[in-house]
């Protein structure tokens, strides 16, 4: 009876400190991982964490795995930056275990990539040293992490990265002798602070063809519009509002040149199509303080818009950091 009562008070010993264990590795194996609006994406934290695990070459302690955020890029995409490195992962229609698969295969290849770079540099003097081990669940993919030194704090990863956006479109005003206009448009989208607030800097050329050319009523319109742009990115939306300065210059019977000030107001939704490069649509609203109207010797008049209305389309490409 003695003998019995030992051996059951010894396997509660060890079942004790095996539970004990198990629960450090689970929380050693945790990876410097970062999820940008993870209420937006189509995965839990816990979800990418465990199939990166599963997936990563070899493990993480070895080289150590850079830093790694997830943000979202559209409806069925996802950036991804891991240390110097970003990729826009379409991950369609899936989600849960089945999108966190396809993530953490790219974030696998982009960590490879790093590791490669970082094995021709010698460690420096000063690096603590850090062994690992691995427990295979299947194959050789390990399923802990264990090291013998802290991971220091991974730095703060950038939520957005710098975006240049083209479109060409066309612009109106709302009289009747506010001629249509071709417009080309240029914005420097940047990330203001570490929320979704952005700052763009903006510049726009617009072209209204001459109007009766070779006759007395003859003229046309070329002003260069400078902006610039304040407002939130709410995930593949771009809302912004700023000042507007346009320097132009009337051609024609009766030449005429000066600066227009107003503001603008203006949309833009991006749709990945490849890599970094979006197709993008934007749509614009621009009012003045000024307005020139120019009246010919036949009544006719030609006028530069009070509330001018345009739209374009576009690319987009995303500047890695």
């Amino acid at each position: 009876m003695v003998r019995v009562r030992i051996c059951g008070v010894a396997a509660l010993m060890l079942l004790f400190v095996a539970t004990q264990a198990r629960g450090q590795t689970t929380e050693a194996a945790a990876l410097p991982l970062t999820l940008v609006q993870p209420e937006a994406l189509p995965f839990s934290e816990d979800e990418l964490q465990q199939t990166l695990l599963a997936r990563l070459p070899g493990p993480a302690g070895e080289a150590g795995l850079p830093p790694v955020a997830v943000e979202p890029a559209g409806a069925d995409a996802v950036t991804i930056h891991v240390g110097a490195r970003s990729r826009v992962v379409v991950v369609g229609e899936r989600t849960g275990a089945a999108a966190a698969r396809v993530v953490a295969l790219a974030i696998a290849e982009l960590q490879s990539a790093d590791g490669q770079t970082a094995a021709d540099t010698p460690p420096a003097a000063d690096t603590p040293a850090v062994v690992a081990t691995g427990v295979a669940a299947s194959g050789t993919s390990p399923t802990s992490i264990v090291a013998s030194a802290p991971t220091p704090a991974p730095e703060a990863q950038p939520g957005w990265t710098p975006r240049l956006c083209v479109t060409a479109g066309a612009a109106k005003g709302t009289n009747a002798d506010e001629l249509w206009a071709g417009t080309v448009n240029a914005d420097l989208v940047m990330p203001w602070g570490p929320g979704r607030l952005r700052f763009a800097p903006s510049a726009g050329l617009t072209v209204t063809p001459t109007h009766d050319a070779g006759t007395a009523d003859e003229a046309s319109f070329v002003g260069v519009a400078l902006r610039a742009l304040v407002g939130p990115s709410l995930g593949p939306v771009d809302v912004l509002g700023g000042a507007l300065v346009t320097p132009y210059r009337i051609g024609g019977a009766l030449p005429h040149a000066g600066v227009l000030v107003g503001g603008e107001a203006m949309a833009r939704v991006a749709v990945p199509v490849w890599d970094r490069l979006l197709l993008i649509a934007d749509g614009r609203v621009d009012a003045f303080a000024n307005r020139v109207q120019v009246i010919f010797a036949g009544g006719q008049t030609f006028a530069t818009p009070r509330v001018g209305l345009g739209a374009g389309l576009g690319l987009a490409w995303d500047w890695a950091p």
